[in-house]
C-alpha cells in the first residue's frame, strides 16, 4: 500500500492487485503446509486475506506510528485488530499509538525492539582523511532519509551557534531523499550555504554504503526527528559505535538513550534546549567518553540480535499453539 493508490483508478488498481496476490501467496501457503504468517509493516495488507480465507495464524508485525492521514491511520488500525492473531509493536510508542486508534487492546500487543547484528559494526576506518577533518577535531552527525520529518533543518539550526563560536567542530549529514523529491536535498544544501563562514565544516554526504566509516568518524550523534520514530535503527547503530547521543524526548530514541547515561534526551522541537544539549556533551570529553562506552553497553545488553530472534520465536510457539 502506497501513496500511489490514493486515487479512484490507484483504488481499483491495488484491491485487483491485493486479490491477485493473496490467492497466490494463500495458495502457495497451503501447499507449502505454511504454519504462521508473520506480516511485516502495516503497508502490507495480504494478512487480512489469510485470516479471513485460511486457518493459519497471522502475527503482524508493525514498524511505523502513521499520524497522517488520519483515515489510514484509523483504517489500518482495525484491520490489524481484528485480522491478526497476535501484534507485535517495534517500541512502546509505536504500541501506545495502535492502542490509541481504538481498534487495539493493549494486551494484544507484544513489543519487540528491533536488534543489531554485531558481527557487522566494524570499528576503525573512518573518513577523517577523505573529509580532511583533523584527528583533534570533534564531528557531530546526523543519518537519515532527507524528507518531511527527518530533522536535518533542526539539526543544522541546533548546530550553526556550536560551530560559530568553536573552529575545531564538524558536521555531517549522511542520507539522501527519495526519487522524485531531490528538491529537499537542494533546499538543504542552500540552507548550508547561507552560513558561508562556517559551511565548509559542514559535510553533507548524501547516501553512503559504508555507514561504519561514517559512524566511526562522529563523536556525537543528534536524533532529531519533528514526527515520532516508530524506533530508530541507526541511534543504535551509531551507539554500537560508542557514540553518544542527544535526541529529542519522543518515540523510540526516548526508549533507546538513557538519560545521562548514553546521553541527553531533550524537549521535543526545541531548538534551544536541542543546542545545549549539544553542546554540553561538546565541551566534556570525558562524558562524552563515559557515555560512548555505555551506549555501546546498552546497545549489546537491550539490542541484540539474538533477543530479538529469541523474542520472535517464543511468540511464534505461542501463536502455533492457538
Amino acid at each position: 500500500m502506497r501513496r500511489s493508490f490514493f486515487s479512484p483508478y490507484g483504488v481499483i488498481r491495488y484491491v485487483y492487485q491485493f486479490l491477485l496476490s493473496s490467492r497466490k501467496l494463500a495458495r502457495f501457503a497451503r501447499e507449502k503446509k505454511v504454519k504462521l504468517i508473520h506480516v511485516n509493516t502495516i503497508a502490507v495488507l495480504e494478512g487480512v486475506y489469510f485470516k479471513l480465507f485460511t486457518k493459519i495464524p497471522v502475527l503482524w508485525h508493525v514498524h511505523e506510528i502513521l499520524i497522517k492521514p488520519r483515515l489510514i491511520y484509523k483504517f489500518t488500525s482495525f484491520l490489524i485488530g481484528h485480522f491478526s492473531d497476535k501484534i507485535v509493536a517495534i517500541s512502546k510508542a509505536t504500541k501506545r499509538h495502535l492502542v490509541q486508534s481504538k481498534s487495539i487492546k493493549s494486551k494484544d500487543v507484544s513489543v519487540i525492539y528491533n536488534g543489531l547484528d554485531f558481527s557487522k559494526v566494524s570499528i576503525g576506518k573512518n573518513l577523517r582523511a577523505e573529509l580532511e577533518i583533523a584527528t583533534t577535531d570533534l564531528v557531530v552527525g546526523h543519518v537519515g532519509r532527507v524528507n518531511a520529518w527527518k530533522g536535518q533543518e533542526d539539526f543544522l539550526l541546533a548546530c550553526f551557534p556550536l560551530l560559530e563560536r568553536n573552529d575545531h567542530i564538524h558536521l555531517i549529514l549522511s542520507g539522501n531523499a527519495f526519487r522524485g523529491e531531490e528538491w529537499r536535498e537542494k533546499q538543504l544544501k542552500e540552507l548550508i550555504s547561507k552560513h558561508s563562514d562556517i559551511s565548509g565544516r559542514v559535510h553533507y554526504l548524501g547516501y553512503r554504503s559504508d555507514m561504519n566509516a561514517v559512524f566511526n568518524t562522529l563523536d556525537l550523534f543528534v536524533s532529531c526527528s519533528t514526527r515520532p520514530e516508530p524506533f530508530s535503527m541507526v541511534t543504535i547503530e551509531a551507539m554500537a559505535h560508542s557514540c553518544p547521543v542527544v535526541a529529542y524526548d519522543v518515540g523510540g530514541p526516548a526508549e533507546i538513550v538513557l538519560n545521562e547515561v548514553t546521553g541527553k534526551l531533550v524537549k521535543f522541537r526545541e531548538i534551544n534546549a536541542l543546542s545545549q544539549g549539544i553542546s554540553d556533551l561538546v565541551l566534556n570529553d570525558s562524558l562524552r567518553t563515559s557515555m560512548g562506552k555505555a551506549s555501546e553497553e546498552r546497545v549489546k545488553k537491550d539490542f541484540s540480535m539474538e533477543q530479538f530472534i529469541s523474542q520472535f520465536e517464543a511468540l511464534y510457539q505461542q501463536c502455533q499453539k492457538r
